[in-house]
């Protein structure tokens, strides 16, 4: 499994909108591509500053071929979504996980 995050650093006047935009409309997208099987959204709380908050997004994929197909597929068009709505407000880097293990405690 491949858990493919994007983490986005969200400007302070814009923040409650962008939240509630990526719940109604950018996870959902990227739920109908059919390439992630659950997606996390949390606020980072060990960082912030006057600027702005960070927030992550985890997608889990089966495995890097799904996630080669989202990339060729369907990010151009979401990453473009990002940006025709909120432009630099919001500066997203992404980062890809290859799971070792998994331990429920």
């Amino acid at each position: 499994m491949i858990i493919y995050s994007e983490s986005f650093h969200v400007e302070k006047d814009i923040e409650q909108e962008w939240v509630q935009w990526m719940k109604d409309v950018i996870i959902p997208e990227i739920h109908q591509t059919g390439k992630f099987s659950k997606a996390v959204f949390a606020k980072v709380v060990s960082h912030s500053d006057k600027s702005g908050d960070t927030y992550s997004v985890q997608y889990y994929a089966k495995d890097k071929k799904e996630l080669n197909d989202f990339y060729s597929y369907h990010y151009p068009k979401i990453s473009q979504l990002l940006f025709n709505k909120f432009g630099t407000q919001v500066l997203p880097f992404k980062t890809e996980l290859d799971i070792i293990e998994i331990f429920d405690f």
